[in-house]
């Protein structure tokens, strides 16, 4: 069975979605080595294949951020645009700290296009003291177009990945100080465009088993929670690791039809098909919590303090997965001062004063968060070397600064919604940037991402 279209009026033939999957055993951690990938099949010699995923950094600031997508659009070449979905898909954007949510796989016509275009709507931000929900207003009606200065080339035949990352850090401010403060996004939205593989992160799917293999095979076919139309074949096997509603390791076969799971893995492409091979499954209602370690494991299990502030046990079983943003690590990468997500059950206290307790079934251990440095470009400013001086917004003086060669440049329009992603030749005496890296040890600042506001000037 194939990933449906969003849109859940048909299926939509799906061609080519290649991924070598880990390859472990069911517990632990460690390293893994991927095979090569085979020769995908072709789709039409006029189409291709695209397919639309979200995904989010993550935040301490709030509970929840919530928007729904409404239109995605490539627009641009000779075909004048294409709509890639159309409907109101609603997402939690902290749900996609470490995983990508696909929003549609289909066919379009090949061509090169100048963007993509997102309607956006509804953005509420949920406050993790209880507050009242914030809404931003949204600029453009919602509108924000992606470019890519070099074109965004849809080749006949072949699959392209959209990774939409809305990074809630960068997008979401505070205009004003103090009770007197308002929220205000900004489309700092990246697209990531891939041709010919998968993003690197994990996908995550809550859904209900809708038709279980007659082969003993444990596979099972699960449909989307939201939209019963969406669904996907999930493949389980050796590198499988399955937890009962309490968060306990069961068997491979333990769900029946009907049953409600949330199934962690990666997307491979079978016959013709999108498919998920799972790496996790978990059986009832499991969760998510974010923290930072305060005691060293000891007997499998360390104290986190939650991003709201609370204190919760995680309790670590012999089938528990370890990963950072590179794949599978130890579970020796849990220290004290370690960020962490957490996905696991809590199981009902048998006495109300019983600690809060998670049961792990995986844990993400973050990135050290980037530094920020703001303020306007000068000289010397060298494309070459790839460097530039920086005068410091805050006023405390000057300093150098390197663009690493795998960093994001972004060029935000913000009165036209504009997001275009750029080079260092891009970069101007004048500019307003953020920027996000580290200082090193000559005191200048390595910057892996560049964010140029073109609507503001230099103090």
């Amino acid at each position: 069975m194939s990933v449906s279209n969003i849109q859940s009026v048909t299926r939509v033939p799906v061609a080519v979605l290649i991924l070598s999957l880990f390859v472990t055993s069911c517990g632990g951690g460690g390293s893994a080595s991927s095979p090569d990938q085979p020769n995908p099949p072709t789709s039409s010699t006029s189409t291709s294949t695209i397919g639309l995923l979200f995904t989010d950094k993550p935040t301490d600031d709030f509970s929840a951020i919530k928007l729904s997508v409404i239109e995605a659009i490539l627009i641009g070449g000779d075909n004048g645009q294409q709509i890639l979905f159309q409907g109101d898909r609603e997402i939690d954007l902290l749900d996609l700290t470490n995983y990508s949510e696909p929003i549609v796989f289909g066919e379009v016509e090949a061509d090169v296009y100048t963007k993509v275009r997102l309607i956006i709507d509804n953005l509420e931000l949920v406050p993790h003291d209880g507050g009242n929900s914030i809404f931003p207003r949204l600029p453009a009606n919602g509108k924000i177009d992606l470019l890519d200065s070099s074109g965004i080339v849809v080749l006949p035949g072949r699959t392209l990945l959209i990774e939409i990352d809305m990074d809630a850090n960068k997008s979401i401010h505070i205009v004003g100080a103090g009770n007197s403060g308002n929220y205000k996004f900004r489309p700092v939205v990246k697209a990531k465009f891939m041709d010919g593989g998968l993003p690197d992160k994990l996908a995550r799917l809550e859904g209900t088993v809708a038709e279980i293999a007659t082969d003993g095979s444990g596979d099972f076919v699960l449909c989307h929670a939201d939209t019963p139309d969406e669904c996907v074949t999930v493949n389980t096997g050796d590198g499988t690791c399955v937890f009962d509603d309490q968060g306990l390791p069961t068997e491979i076969d333990a769900w029946t039809a009907g049953d409600a799971v949330v199934v962690i893995g990666r997307y491979t492409y079978d016959n013709n098909d999108v498919n998920l091979d799972a790496l996790i499954v978990e059986l009832g209602d499991a969760e998510q919590a974010s923290g930072n370690v305060v005691s060293a494991p000891v007997d499998n299990q360390f104290l986190m303090v939650t991003n709201d502030n609370s204190d919760v046990v995680v309790e670590l079983q012999d089938s528990t997965k370890y990963f950072n943003a590179d794949g599978p690590i130890a579970a020796g990468a849990i220290v004290v001062g370690a960020d962490l997500e957490v996905e696991g059950v809590r199981p009902a206290k048998a006495d109300p004063a019983d600690p809060d307790l998670i049961r792990a079934a995986l844990v993400f251990v973050e990135d050290v968060e980037d530094e920020q440095l703001s303020g306007t470009i000068i000289e010397p400013l060298d494309a070459t070397a790839r460097s530039f001086g920086l005068t410091l917004g805050d006023g405390s003086g000057d300093t150098c600064v390197r663009v690493n060669n795998d960093a994001d440049i972004l060029l935000v329009d913000e009165a036209a919604s504009e997001v275009t992603m750029g080079t260092i030749d891009d970069l101007a005496l004048g500019q307003v940037v953020d920027l996000f890296g580290t200082t090193a040890v000559d005191s200048c600042f390595d910057a892996n991402e560049v964010l140029v506001d073109l609507n503001a000037s230099a103090p």
